[in-house]
């Protein structure tokens, strides 16, 4: 487990391990009005459940959706420490 001090580092690993990954791309971050600027990773690791009941420790990514529909809002993106997998 690796604790990240910036952004980018956390997307030049997501990238290694999913090469083929769009989560970080321009074309996906401008559809839902989002920054790489605006982006901040968390230092903790938190303790997830997805969607089949599974426990999965995660990286946290704050992010800023413009393109909400009540207006802009901040939100959270998890990561499973891992894979790196969108949880």
């Amino acid at each position: 487990m690796k604790i990240y001090n910036n952004i980018h580092s956390f997307i030049n690993d997501y990238y290694a391990k999913h090469p083929n990954g769009h989560y970080f791309d321009q074309d996906t971050l401008k559809f839902f009005g989002e920054r790489l600027s605006d982006m901040r990773i968390n230092k903790t690791i938190e303790v997830k459940e997805d969607y089949r009941g599974d426990k999965h420790d995660c990286y946290v990514i704050s992010r800023l959706q413009r393109k909400h529909p009540n207006g802009p809002k901040r939100t959270l993106a998890y990561f499973d420490v891992e894979t790196l997998d969108d949880i």
